[in-house]
């Protein structure tokens, strides 16, 4: 038998004995569901009961109070019913949902019978998903203008929507990561940032930055900025280190300072005389005219002020000949010396220099020549004659060209006349050729014909 049969079979005995045991057969045939909708759009919740009498209301509750006595009601909160076989089917109709539409729902049998308990049924939870007002986010810091090592509390206030914003802050292109906070109260969301005020946080402005997954594409930014962080003067002495006597030397305070500087001053002591010093109309440039020797050993302070206060720094002036100065550096360099106990060190250059030297003589003396024989060296040392017999092929050899030339036959005037005489006379003709460089040497010997 199925559950839905049995069910009814009781419901009909409740009904027919009138009995006050029929609030036991109360029971929701179908439950609201939870839901996730974006802002403006509509939806419906719905749910079933069954053994109810004639008598007995059906409706729905937000967040524990009934819908029918909203505000909204009958504008865009509605409730609708239907008699099915089953029971009783209402509906409820949410339209043009607003962020307070959010909460949680859930059906209601009131009975009409005293001694009958109510019956609710399961809860389900609408949630609203929205993006934040365009106003938001919102940056603010307690004070633009910080003294040095007072803390800093920058704070970006978003709106608590679903799902949730993400909140970052920046400095510049860097992310910031220490010292924040997520405070959530009431409707906001508030990403807080405490640190101690530094000298390198004048002029940062800083950036809040606010992204949803309902729209990750779109960011929303808020800045503040640019921190006026103050702080009491830093001074530096600019000096030359030692002072030649008797030649002018020229001192300058070197000053950073937040607010600006309102005034310097120089203190020397032993005091100088008012002759032999002096200083420039910013008071930043003190001017020694001709130290003397004496003076050396002097405390020299400069003091600059601002609207935080003051800051001083002394420096000795040093005056030495630059004999004594040139004395003291060779002092030092023939102690270094004697601490090498007598040994020669080679730096690390000498010693690639030294190498390299090396290297380029053994290329010059062995690689030349070796080179120089294979490129000059007569591979082929054989050939062939006219009767292709194999002969050796000399790497000099001399080509016999002789031939004899009848005197008052010659033609060939660019020879030696015959020494002494007016003809030209018989001269032999030899050739020398030298393989593969052709080298090539001509002779010629004067010929007797008498004894020829």
């Amino acid at each position: 038998m199925s559950e839905n049969v049995l069910h009814f079979i009781l419901l009909s005995v409740c009904l027919s004995m009138n009995s006050k045991y029929c609030s036991a057969v109360l029971q929701f045939e179908e439950q609201p569901q939870d839901a996730r909708i974006k802002l403006g759009e509509d939806h419906t919740f719905s749910c079933i009961a069954s053994g109810m009498q004639e008598q007995d209301r059906l409706t729905w509750l937000r967040d524990g109070i009934e819908v029918d006595t909203l505000i909204e009601y009958n504008s865009r909160l509605t409730i609708g019913y239907n008699k099915l076989t089953i029971g009783k089917l209402t509906t409820l109709f949410i339209n043009d949902a607003l962020k307070t539409d959010d909460g949680i729902y859930k059906c209601i049998i009131i009975p009409s019978r005293a001694e009958v308990n109510q019956k609710y049924s399961d809860e389900a939870t609408l949630t609203i998903l929205s993006l934040p007002s365009p106003a938001y986010p919102l940056c603010s810091v307690h004070d633009l203008d910080i003294a040095i090592g007072s803390v800093i509390t920058f704070s970006c206030v978003s709106e608590r929507v679903q799902p949730p914003v993400n909140l970052t802050i920046t400095r510049g292109l860097i992310e910031i990561t220490y010292g924040i906070s997520f405070v959530e109260r009431n409707d906001l969301k508030t990403l807080e940032m405490r640190w101690r005020a530094r000298k390198e946080d004048n002029g940062a402005i800083l950036t809040c930055h606010q992204t949803s997954p309902l729209a990750p594409e779109t960011e929303h930014t808020c800045s503040v900025g640019p921190l006026n962080v103050q702080y009491k003067p830093e001074i530096q002495i600019q000096y030359t280190n030692p002072v030649i006597p008797e030649r002018e030397t020229i001192l300058f305070c070197q000053t950073s300072s937040n607010p600006p500087i309102t005034g310097y001053q120089w203190h020397l002591k032993p005091e100088f005389e008012l002759n032999e010093y002096n200083v420039d109309e910013t008071g930043q440039i003190l001017k020694l005219f001709r130290p003397s020797l004496q003076q050396s050993g002097t405390n020299i302070t400069c003091t600059a002020t601002n609207e935080l206060g003051r800051s001083s720094l002394t420096v000795k002036l040093i005056v030495a000949n630059p004999n004594s100065v040139n004395e003291k550096g060779n002092a030092n360099i023939r102690q270094l010396s004697e601490n090498n106990d007598g040994g020669i060190r080679l730096s690390l250059d000498v010693v690639i220099i030294i190498a390299a030297g090396v290297v380029i003589i053994v290329v010059l003396v062995v690689l030349v020549p070796i080179y120089h024989y294979c490129l000059c060296s007569n591979v082929n040392t054989t050939t062939v004659d006219s009767l292709r017999n194999e002969v050796s092929q000399p790497e000099v050899y001399y080509e016999a060209r002789e031939g004899v030339i009848l005197r008052h036959t010659i033609q060939d005037r660019s020879l030696p006349r015959v020494p002494t005489t007016e003809v030209y006379g018989h001269w032999r003709h030899s050739t020398a050729s030298q393989v593969p460089n052709d080298l090539e040497s001509h002779s010629y010997t004067y010929i007797d014909t008498e004894n020829d």
